[in-house]
């Protein structure tokens, strides 16, 4: 069978049963592209080497794609398209895993007036007022960046002081309450937004200030 629609069966088998399976999906597709148009018992030990090692340093993203392939080729041995899996018997040790930095409130203060420059650069059309009230959401409710990035004017009971976050981590709905004073910048930023320009689509911009004002709420 070809590589890419034993992977795409894969992929669809997985969520029929309830799985996201985003992030292994997309692992999926590129391990196809890298591989080319070639049936699955083409694939290499070699090339399935040098896909998971990719072109920079050694990352946790290794044993990520790693597992995503091994699931596949479980899958794909016990429906008899392959007999062995090509992957490496020894994975590389992981990287020390990140260690998290908190601010201290003078930092973090500092962060949020530093915000200003902002407007006075050109090459970033995202206002400071977004970034500002960002970074005061994060820090008054431990939202994750995902999180905060996808809450729609829906989400957002002002005056009940609460957020709805819908399909979080695990597939999880939450109630998170807000304080006063960020209920109060929340209510300052929702009155501006629908007078702030949409930012930049491409270019720099989008790489760098991906926050759509649909988005921030």
């Amino acid at each position: 069978m070809m590589l890419a629609q034993l992977s795409d069966e894969y992929v669809t088998f997985k969520q029929s049963i309830g799985m996201r399976f985003r992030t292994e999906s997309r692992i999926l597709k590129a391990f196809c592209r890298a591989m080319g148009d070639i049936d699955i018992t083409q694939v290499s030990p070699l090339s399935v080497e040098r896909y998971l090692a990719g072109t920079g340093p050694l990352t946790t993203f290794w044993h990520r794609k790693f597992e995503a392939l091994t699931g596949f080729y479980r899958h794909a041995i016990a429906r008899g398209h392959v007999a062995v899996a090509p992957l490496p018997l020894i994975a590389p040790k992981r990287p020390e895993a990140f260690k998290p930095y908190i601010f201290t409130h003078d930092e973090y203060r500092r962060l949020i007036e530093i915000t200003n420059i902002l407007d006075e650069k050109q090459k970033c059309q995202v206002q400071s007022v977004t970034f500002r009230t960002l970074l005061l959401l994060l820090y008054g409710t431990g939202l994750r960046i995902s999180e905060a990035l996808s809450l729609t004017l829906a989400d957002v009971d002002l005056s009940g002081r609460l957020l709805a976050i819908n399909n979080s981590k695990f597939f999880k709905t939450r109630w998170v309450p807000i304080g006063p004073q960020l209920n109060i910048v929340l209510t300052t930023y929702s009155k501006f937004r629908n007078h702030l320009p949409h930012p930049a689509r491409d270019g720099r911009c989008q790489g760098s200030c991906r926050i759509s004002y649909a988005a921030l709420f």
